[in-house]
């Protein structure tokens, strides 16, 4: 029963405090220098970017000087091996009431009741994760008061709190929860987006700029309360920076980084020419910038029939291609007429479409982006055709296109023709290799009523108005393609069927149409009509205009609201991360200042007070009182979800907590030391995380556990400096606030449930059907045999994949059915994959028969539609497992076994030495990083060596493929060549085609071989020291281990010692170094037998010699005394 519902609505206007009159705000802002104690923040001017978004991608340097200062504190900056580094940005985080002084004055009281706000931000992983493996990441930051500097004359004064804005490579989009940390007044969390603009730069000295145009500060010179709205094309969760383009009269496009919480309008730079010709006609020149699309890492727009790409300056992305200067033009051969988005990225690659035009009409264009760079392919089947020469119709034209990645790219085209009753007629084609035809459209509207699809054949009834189709977009996760036009189709199996929406009127035409991709869609009609949905109901809504949209602007109005009390015009509409339906608007105040607003749209509260005031009133006269209610629309009177499992097993989340250190100061308000400090901890933090992914296991499944491992016995005496205001910090570094957070207490139905072979996941939806007599308003109480009309059915998408088993319990005596719902794997993924790559999407529906969008329910978040619960299954190898080598569990056995260790002489306490005459017992193990569980990996695998390198690990390289079968497979064992055997001759070798032995469990045993011919044999010796050689060992599941949809690749080094030395060539070593000792035994010989004669003629020889130099020199003097008595004699 629904009664008295009117005083829900009436309740909001008497809801006055701190939770309903404010709310949290989030912007980022930049300290400056830590050492300095003024901010640059304050409340009045907290934004410190130009976009609002994080345009400094580079990390700090600064907090280095602050960490080195606390030599009373658990953090180790004396050893030289941890640098610390802060990120460019910090959160602000503040509350926004009606006024100014209100905010300031709610600020201070929530500081004085120990309210604190947390943040939890979401890392979204890249399209393509190079630098960052498939991951969920999210992380908890604990904000920190810290005091405006503006002039003030109390104790406390204007005052923010403020975290750290981590960024991490290869992730340019981020989701900002702020909630309550419980404590004080209980205001409402909000989301936000803060991304990465890279279309931002700074040349030299000079303020930041806009890249790609020029940011107009005039806004109401640009837009005006007769712009039209348009569609918002982008990567959906993937685009960190949107543009919005079609403002009228002018080459400009909005600007955001932050889903329009900050907007700038920028006058593209592009040169405005005209590009009509006889082969490329243009029936109207115009500056205006008519689409635009935006990636990951490059925008597209469209202008007369010319396309520009601008590639942004993305640091923190592998881009393949440089950051644009300028734009340029692209595909300049070809006349552009239209761009068609494809809205969901497929294997690390994005997609859209260009549509041909002039004499180009019919021919199409796919663009794919791979990591900022761009190909361009002529869609034609395999005889070279294109979709209207394959229709081979002169009058034919493509009008749009649509791709469905669910497992291989496949293209389906719309294209129009002119039929012989002159009147348009459209065809699906699926582009496989080859066009095939989907089903023939209706030539005119199908009529439809109530809420229930109308199938198109030929037998049904149709109206006089003949079908026009416009677009079409497909749903991957559910796999339906729905086309639009003055009237909305839907197919479930690629166009071989259609189905019908019935509630939208034949006058209208859909402009424009955007997905949540959980199963609720919107669109807009030419007259800016905006209209709603769900997959799986028949029947559409029209939100804006409607009596339901009139009480909840008007009751906005009347809450403060202002944009509502202003005159307004529809820009555009999208779903945000939360899938949320928000709606971008242009207001102008009575001043006449215009302003960019992005607004919530509660579509469940706007349904219900739309049914509510449609519905009939009925008015109760009781003893006591007098009541009135509204007819049952529900058939349930209340839903809730019960033994519900861990979330974070299914939806792989891997979380952190951090927080501030804490200060000694009375006040508790923080210093720029203080946050700087934080700053360089949270980094270190995320650090420790990404080294984590290591091919060695650690021995605690933490990856923080070795940062406090050596401090964690000072802990209290830290806390005692601190707490003693001993610390010459003035705050105390706790390491407790640095942890890892693995499976929480909360449990609630993910959002995203992943699925490895074989897995199941189970929960239970309770159905309260009945009421108590005493609660009824109504002659006779409900009947508790109703629950016999009552069931759930279960739908899922793809049936090839999932199964859903659906078990009823029934209660009558509390008129509840609880139904016990079983999601389980089928076991059809093909192949194998790497975690978190190549994941099959398939769409879970679970709905009560009779309550679509008949069935609302207040919740803390609001009111929210009942009855149904969709939720996208992925299955293969989900993300966060890995194999890792078991150093700790090998070491242990390989000793036990061999009853003996021998490390190597200079031991490396990363990677131990295993002696090479001992037996090898390798281990493993499959680590859950998110829910922080290891376990021996018991499955099959294939272990080759894949590289390595003799006595350095400078001298390591990988093995060729032919190598590396030459070094492993069994198929070459006769060639001298083998690296290792498995030495359990007991068991059977399972060998695969290739040669290589799967081993299986823990039971293996492998002997290093080292033939002469491989790699690691005949090894030198270069000191006394035996040869050591440092192996790349590869271990592989794939293909031999059906038991998971996981392909563990791991490669990790492995270090032996001990090596023998080659039989040649320690014969050839025997016979030198006997050859050297027999020369010295004879040289000893020798001289110890005819030594002394020897010495005795050496002397004799000597001695004569001495002698024979004495009776020469006497002759020379004798001679030289002659001739000088003959020279006197002459004179």
């Amino acid at each position: 029963m629904r009664a008295i519902h009117v005083f829900l609505i009436l309740s909001v206007l008497f809801e006055r405090g701190l939770g309903q009159d404010c709310q949290w705000d989030v912007s980022l802002c930049d300290l400056g220098d830590p050492r300095d104690p003024k901010s640059t923040c304050t409340f009045d001017s907290p934004l410190t970017t130009l976009s609002g978004g994080i345009e400094v991608q580079s990390f700090s340097t600064k907090v280095q000087a602050i960490l080195d200062t606390l030599i009373d504190q658990p953090v180790d900056t004396h050893q030289g091996t941890i640098r610390y580094y802060g990120f460019p940005y910090y959160l602000r985080v503040d509350l926004l009431c009606d006024t100014k002084e209100e905010s300031m004055r709610t600020m201070q009281e929530a500081l004085y009741t120990g309210l604190t706000p947390k943040i939890v931000l979401t890392f979204q992983e890249p399209i393509n994760p190079r630098r960052l493996k498939p991951q969920r990441l999210q992380i908890v930051l604990n904000t920190a008061p810290l005091l405006d500097t503006v002039p003030c004359d109390s104790d406390l004064c204007q005052l923010g709190w403020y975290a750290p804005m981590p960024i991490i490579n290869g992730s340019v989009v981020y989701r900002i929860k702020v909630m309550s940390n419980g404590q004080g007044q209980n205001v409402p969390p909000n989301n936000f987006a803060v991304n990465v603009n890279g279309f931002v730069r700074t040349l030299g000295r000079s303020k930041p700029e806009i890249s790609f145009g020029l940011k107009m500060p005039v806004l109401e010179d640009m837009l005006s309360l007769d712009t039209p709205s348009r569609p918002l094309w982008a990567t959906v969760g993937r685009a960190p920076v949107l543009i919005l383009p079609g403002i009228p009269g002018f080459k400009a496009v909005l600007m955001t980084a932050t889903d329009f919480q900050h907007t700038s309008v920028i006058e593209v730079g592009i040169e405005s020419c005209w590009a009509g010709s006889l082969n490329c006609p243009q029936a109207e020149f115009s500056s205006m910038i008519l689409e635009a699309i935006s990636t990951e890492s490059t925008l597209f727009i469209r202008q007369n029939q010319l396309l520009h790409r601008f590639v942004g300056n993305y640091s923190l992305l592998p881009l393949r291609v440089p950051p644009s200067a300028s734009w340029e033009q692209v595909l300049r051969s070809v006349c552009v007429s239209g761009l068609v988005p494809v809205f969901t990225p497929f294997r690390g690659r994005e997609y859209f479409y260009i549509l041909g035009g002039g004499w180009q009409k019919g021919t199409l264009y796919r663009a794919e982006v791979y990591d900022g760079y761009v190909t361009y392919t002529e869609l034609v089947d395999s005889t070279g055709r294109t979709a209207c020469e394959f229709l081979n119709d002169p009058s034919c034209k493509v009008i749009w296109a649509a791709q469905d990645s669910m497992q291989n790219l496949t293209d389906m085209v719309l294209v129009q023709r002119v039929s012989k009753r002159n009147r348009p007629a459209y065809a699906l084609l699926i582009l496989k290799n080859n066009f095939n035809f989907g089903d023939t459209f209706p030539e005119f509207v199908p009529k439809g009523s109530g809420l229930s699809f109308t199938a198109v054949d030929t037998m049904q009834e149709n109206t006089s108005v003949a079908l026009v189709l416009s677009g079409m977009t497909f749903n991957p996760i559910t796999s339906s393609l729905y086309m639009w036009g003055n009237a909305l189709l839907c197919s479930l199996d690629w166009g071989q069927s259609y189905l019908f929406f019935t509630g939208f009127p034949l006058d209208q035409m859909i402009k424009y149409f955007t997905l949540s991709y959980q199963r609720d869609f919107a669109f807009v009609t030419k007259t800016e009509e905006l209209w709603w949905g769900q997959e799986g109901v028949g029947k559409v809504m029209r939100m804006n205009p409607s009596l339901g949209w009139q009480a909840f602007s008007s009751l906005q109005a009347m809450k403060g609201h202002k944009s509502y009390s202003m005159n307004y015009t529809l820009l555009t509409i999208f779903y945000d991360s939360d899938k949320q339906l928000k709606e971008v608007v242009y207001a102008v105040d009575s001043d006449g200042k215009g302003s960019v607003i992005k607004r919530r749209l509660p579509v469940p509260d706007i349904l219900s007070f739309n049914l509510f005031s449609t519905a009939p009133l009925e008015v109760h006269h009781l003893d006591s009182f007098s009541a009135f209610s509204f007819p049952l629309t529900c058939p349930f009177f209340l839903e809730h979800l019960e033994d519900l499992p861990n979330p974070e097993i299914y939806n792989r989340i891997q979380s952190y907590v951090a927080g501030p250190p804490l200060v000694t100061a009375f006040s508790g308000l923080h210093t720029a030391a203080s946050l700087a400090t934080y700053q360089g901890l949270l980094n270190h933090l995320l650090k420790l995380h990404s080294d984590y992914i290591m091919d060695i296991g650690d021995p605690v499944h933490n990856p923080i556990w070795r940062w406090w491992k050596d401090q964690v016995v000072y802990k209290d005496y830290y806390f005692y400096m601190a707490s003693n205001a001993v610390a010459s910090s003035g705050f105390n570094v706790e390491m407790g606030s640095y942890q890892r957070s693995y499976l929480s207490s909360e449990r609630f139905l993910p959002d995203t449930i992943y699925l490895d072979r074989g897995q199941t996941f189970s929960f239970s939806v309770y159905l309260a059907c009945g009421m108590a007599e005493h609660l009824a308003v109504e002659d006779e109480a409900i009947d508790l045999n109703d629950i016999n009309f009552i069931w759930i059915s279960a739908e899922v998408s793809n049936d090839d994949y999932i199964r859903a088993r659906v078990t009823r319990k029934e209660f009558f005596n509390t008129g509840a059915i609880v139904y016990q719902v079983t999601v389980m794997d089928r076991g059809m993924f093909p192949g194998q994959a790497l975690a978190g790559e190549r994941l099959q999407y398939v769409s879970l529906l679970l709905k009560v028969g009779n309550s679509e969008m008949q069935c609302y329910q207040d919740t803390e978040s609001g009111m929210a539609l009942t009855g149904q619960h969709s939720v996208p299954v992925y299955i293969g190898c989900p993300p966060g497992n890995r194999l890792a080598f078991d150093i700790s569990t090998t070491l242990e056995q390989c000793t036990r076994l061999n009853k003996r260790y021998f490390n190597c002489p200079e031991p490396d306490p990363i990677m131990p030495c295993f002696f090479f005459d001992d037996m090898f017992y390798p281990f493993f193990l499959i680590q859950d990083m998110v829910s922080g569980k290891s376990e021996p990996f018991l499955g099959s695998y294939t272990f080759k060596i894949v590289g390595g390198g003799p006595f350095s690990k400078d001298n390591i390289r990988l093995f060729s493929p032919e190598e590396v079968l030459m070094s492993n497979s069994l198929n070459f064992s006769s060639s001298r060549t083998m690296v290792w055997m498995f030495a359990d001759e007991t068991q059977s070798l399972n060998v695969t085609k290739e040669g290589f032995v799967v081993l299986h469990g823990t039971t293996n045993r492998i002997k290093w071989l080292c033939q002469r011919y491989s790699p690691c044999g005949d090894l030198p010796a270069q000191s006394l020291q035996a040869p050591d050689y440092f192996f790349i060992i590869e271990i592989s599941n794939k293909g031999v281990d059906l038991s998971t949809y996981c392909d563990y690749a791991l490669r990790f080094t492995l270090h032996v010692h001990g090596f023998p030395l080659d039989p040649h060539r320690g014969l050839f070593y025997m016979l030198m170094t006997f050859a050297t000792f027999s020369a010295i035994l004879f040289s000893f010989i020798v001289y110890n037998c005819c030594g002394p004669s020897i010495k005795r003629l050496a002397q004799l020889t000597y001695m004569a010699a001495q002698q024979w130099n004495k009776a020469d020199t006497d002759s020379d003097i004798s001679l030289r005394d002659s001739e000088h008595s003959v020279l006197r004699q002459l004179e």
